[in-house]
């Protein structure tokens, strides 16, 4: 009979952390069984104690460059440490976190079996059971310079040097192979990337809903399990392990500081028990199955609890907010946030939700991302201008086939345009901030391209003086980006409500007395109007004309000419004729509460122009 292979230890009771039982269980086929982390064939017992949490790593990736691989040709996304890539269905986002964690993958296998061809089946993580097709345009080669995928990772080495390591997919010579090439600066580096021994990145694909049981598993099925980006599959094993590594409360410090309150109960006897039963509790109420919590709960313990045990330079999360309560999303950005900052991960999001982006705090990094490429990186700070925006609640799934972007104060007037129109159906009104923001034109874009009907966009902005050649200026951010400008002639949105019509058909009065009416009241502010005016103008000049050249502003309103509609301030005109029409038989109306014809008018000539109305009739008779 044989002799048994030692191990030999400090101590009878010596301290084995899980990294270590993974590497003693590779190299001796020790089977690592619970709590006492018991070795067999020889019967060493060790008592585990709290895995200490790394030390931070020097390591900093700041740039992903990814080549040939699914939706992208060639992308380059530099990194902050929680990043969001939003765009639509089919933009590349989740083919940005596969294409990280396959690299990784592939990777650490080479390096583990000191292989550079792997045999097809053994991959810890593909997200296609046929390997070749993940090229772009064409099946991944064997050839030198044919068809192959690169996963490139830029940024600094645990000693301060700027580094890059590159792992390279391609088909191999063999039938069902994999050849991966890996190169550049290795020590410090890419040895993190590869170390197979440590978890490089944790893939969260989708919802991960659990199984409803789950039998036992070791450290080393979990692990790879979690490597192939099935961490779902063994959570309640991961609450297990986290609790006999004295590591649950920090999984449930963390949850306090985001969710309040809360306890994780684990009842697993390894000689009985054939199934791992996980209970919680939140704000000391009852406790219930995991799998109980609901998807918003579950999903951030599930996050929590994989970062808490495998401590992964990257965390990769696909879409977390599906089906999640927009309260929730908020709370999953502060989740992102902490985790980062405790552990120093990090961490790479796909969304397509306006309410995990606003949520997202101001260091956070925002790619649009469109067709595989980055839509725009002009804004420096998109998650702050999104937020500034105020226009995002206002989208919903539904979409729509036009879009019109409108300062506050002129919503509801667009909108009963768009509802006397008859087209509520198909046309959404939305307000936004901070329409001076060359920014708001990449923004507005990016939001708008979330949908797949492509709708076209409509920017309002009130004229306040401005002459038609400053509009353009002004909306050149806008056009270029294949959008509209709508600036009526008159002032403001207000001054379409103070019309003669339009105060005579709310006041049921005669045009020609309302004419006499409105100019009166025009003449009895002309002053204040004239001084708007000026100021407006002088406004419009420094900020279009620094060179020179501007229009001379007493010639635009001469000083012998007096006041009109078109020279008023709609704001304060539209107050004095409330004032004075408030004497009329029924008392005082609202002279916004009714649409303005004259402004209706000029908005469906703006949607002629655009061919919006040929669509239509071109969907009719198709």
């Amino acid at each position: 009979m044989p002799s048994h292979r030692t191990l030999i230890l400090p101590t009878q009771n010596a301290i084995l952390n899980t990294d270590r039982c993974v590497a003693a269980s590779q190299l001796l086929n020790f089977y690592i069984t619970p709590r006492n982390l018991q070795l067999t064939p020889q019967s060493v017992i060790c008592t585990p104690t709290r895995i200490t949490k790394r030390r931070s790593s020097a390591l900093d990736v700041t740039n992903i460059k990814i080549e040939n691989f699914k939706r992208i040709s060639e992308v380059e996304i530099p990194l902050s440490k929680v990043n969001y890539i939003v765009g639509g269905n089919n933009s590349g986002k989740s083919s940005v976190l596969q294409a990280i964690h396959m690299a990784a993958s592939c990777a650490k296998l080479s390096l583990e079996r000191k292989e550079q061809v792997l045999p097809e089946a053994e991959l810890r993580y593909s997200p296609t059971s046929e390997f070749t097709l993940l090229g772009h345009s064409a099946p991944y080669e064997n050839k030198a310079t044919g068809s192959r995928g690169r996963i490139e990772f830029t940024g600094t080495a645990n000693d301060g040097t700027v580094a890059s390591y590159r792992v390279e997919i391609y088909k191999g010579r063999n039938y069902g192979s994999v050849g991966v090439d890996r190169s550049g600066t290795y020590a410090g580096f890419g040895q993190e990337i590869c170390d197979p021994k440590s978890m490089f990145s944790v893939f969260v694909p989708g919802i991960s809903g659990i199984p409803h049981r789950e039998e036992h598993k070791n450290y080393a099925s979990v692990f790879l399990k979690a490597a192939g980006g099935e961490a779902n599959l063994v959570f309640r094993n991961i609450i297990r392990i986290l609790d006999e590594s004295d590591k649950i409360l920090e999984v449930e410090d963390i949850l306090k500081d985001i969710i309040g309150n809360c306890k994780i109960y684990i009842s697993h006897d390894a000689e009985r028990d054939l199934f791992v039963d996980v209970q919680f509790s939140q704000g000391g109420g009852k406790s219930v199955p995991i799998d109980l919590t609901g998807t918003g709960i579950l999903q951030l313990v599930q996050i929590v609890a994989y970062v808490c045990l495998f401590e992964p330079k990257f965390l990769l999360v696909d879409e977390p907010d599906n089906h999640l309560h927009p309260s929730r999303q908020a709370i999953l950005a502060k989740t992102f946030d902490k985790l980062s900052e405790l552990y120093g991960s990090t961490i790479v999001v796909t969304t397509h939700s306006r309410h995990l982006v606003a949520a997202a705090s101001s260091t956070a990094k925002i790619v649009w991302m469109k067709d595989g490429k980055i839509e725009s990186d002009e804004c420096k700070d998109l998650a702050s201008v999104l937020m500034d925006l105020g226009a995002l609640d206002q989208l919903d799934s539904q979409g729509a086939d036009c879009i019109i972007c409108t300062e506050d104060k002129g919503k509801r007037a667009l909108e009963n345009c768009v509802e006397s129109l008859g087209l509520s159906e198909r046309i959404k009104v939305i307000s936004y901030n901070g329409i001076n923001n060359a920014a708001s034109s990449v923004a507005i874009k990016a939001m708008a391209d979330l949908y797949e009907n492509n709708p076209l966009i409509i920017v309002h902005r009130d004229r306040d003086f401005m002459i038609d050649a400053e509009v353009n200026m002004w909306g050149a951010d806008y056009i270029n980006r294949d959008m509209l400008v709508f600036s009526p002639p008159l002032c403001d949105i207000e001054s379409y409500h103070c019309t003669p019509a339009h105060v005579a058909a709310v006041y049921d009065l005669g045009e020609f007395e309302c004419r006499q009416i409105v100019q009166e009241e025009i003449d009895r502010s002309a002053n204040d109007f004239r001084a708007k005016f000026r100021k407006k103008r002088q406004e419009a000049n420094q900020k279009f004309w620094k060179d020179g050249g501007s229009p001379n502003t007493n010639e635009l309103w001469p000083e012998n000419e007096g006041a009109n509609l078109e020279r008023a301030y709609g704001k304060k005109l539209i107050s004095n004729l409330n004032d004075r029409l408030s004497q009329q038989p029924g008392g005082r109306r609202n002279l916004e509460a009714l649409v303005s014809q004259e402004l209706m008018s000029l908005l469906r000539s703006c949607l002629e122009q655009s061919g919006f109305f040929q669509v239509e009739q071109g969907e009719a008779a198709g």
